[in-house]
């Protein structure tokens, strides 16, 4: 009989009589580390927390280990086929349309200025690692004050991450960052993380909207959609309190030279000054949304401007389900 099998206390797997965990794996999409699949390379180690396996190695006789068992943190999932639901633990395993998470020291490039509180820090993966994300997710920065998020800012390809660090004065743990940056040759990071990104081409319309640093990751998607050729109505939503918060003001017209339908609105919510919507950014996006039901929308912001955005939106009658942002995820809203 099939057996389900529990996976990183994450994710859960079918595996049809007879076949090794791996293999049922690899079927159904994950990403199981691997090498040899006979049972020799130990790639594929893993812990049997729960249930019981049979492992069959070379010409050895099988072997019956049960969870609980000296044998058991040290399982070959190649030649384990289960006898029984299971639960596993195998690292750096990944679900179907997952990436790997990496743990790795990069070099710290260069630090600019984009305006008066954000600063641009390149950074530089090791060389000989293959590290993938998506346009849209963001890494942990590992110091020894913390593990802080950030977007990254500019689409997969190459071995330079690209982040946006805003330390303006309201936030003491941003300019503790920036000290960090400015005494240190190389910092930890963790990648990738996030849920909410683009990869393929999306066969819908896409709204960004966005404030401050938010632009961070609507920067790399849209990049990505450059890569891509897309060639669907991409709408851009900008919000700042003055015209100075705003940062790399010459890439929207860039892009509309690179996209086939692209339109850019910045907002203003302290201010008017002409080339700007004046009030809050997700304002302009409704007075510009005809068909609620048909674009998929990307928020960048923090949580409080995040779950306002989707509020206004479902408000409007765009459907829940066609509204992404990490927020809804690492932030959710209670009750």
């Amino acid at each position: 009989m099939a057996h389900r099998i529990r996976i990183n206390d994450r994710h859960d797997l079918i595996c049809p009589p007879g076949v090794p965990i791996l293999s049922a794996g690899r079927e159904a999409g994950f990403g199981f580390p691997h090498a040899c699949r006979n049972g020799v390379c130990e790639r594929c180690q893993g812990r049997l927390i729960a249930g019981a396996v049979r492992q069959r190695r070379g010409a050895s006789p099988d072997r019956l280990i049960h969870a609980g068992d000296a044998r058991a943190d040290r399982v070959l999932y190649c030649v384990a086929i289960p006898i029984s639901d299971c639960e596993i633990e195998v690292p750096e395993i990944t679900a179907p349309g997952e990436l790997p998470v990496h743990r790795l020291q990069c070099q710290i490039l260069r630090r600019e200025p984009l305006n008066h509180d954000v600063t641009r820090v390149a950074l530089r993966l090791p060389a000989g690692r293959t590290v993938r994300w998506f346009a849209g997710q963001y890494l942990i920065l590992e110091l020894e004050h913390g593990s802080y998020p950030f977007s990254i800012a500019n689409a997969p390809g190459g071995r330079e991450l690209e982040l946006h660090v805003r330390h303006g004065n309201d936030n003491s743990a941003a300019h503790a960052i920036m000290a960090d940056l400015d005494e240190q040759a190389t910092v930890a990071v963790t990648l990738p993380e996030g849920k909410r990104f683009i990869d393929g081409a999306p066969e819908r319309p896409l709204w960004f909207i966005c404030g401050s640093t938010g632009f961070a990751p609507v920067k790399a998607m849209i990049e990505r959609l450059i890569q891509l050729d897309y060639r669907l109505p991409v709408r851009l939503f900008w919000g700042a309190r003055t015209e100075r918060d705003l940062y790399l003001p010459d890439l929207p017209a860039r892009w509309g030279e690179q996209l086939r339908d692209f339109h850019a609105v910045t907002a203003l919510s302290d201010i008017s000054k002409p080339g700007h919507a004046r009030g809050l950014v997700h304002e302009a996006a409704l007075e510009a949304l005809a068909e609620p039901r048909e674009p998929l929308f990307y928020l960048g912001g923090s949580p409080a401007m995040a779950w306002a955005v989707f509020d206004a939106l479902v408000e409007e009658g765009v459907p829940a389900e066609n509204i992404h942002s990490d927020v809804f995820d690492y932030a959710p809203r209670e009750g």
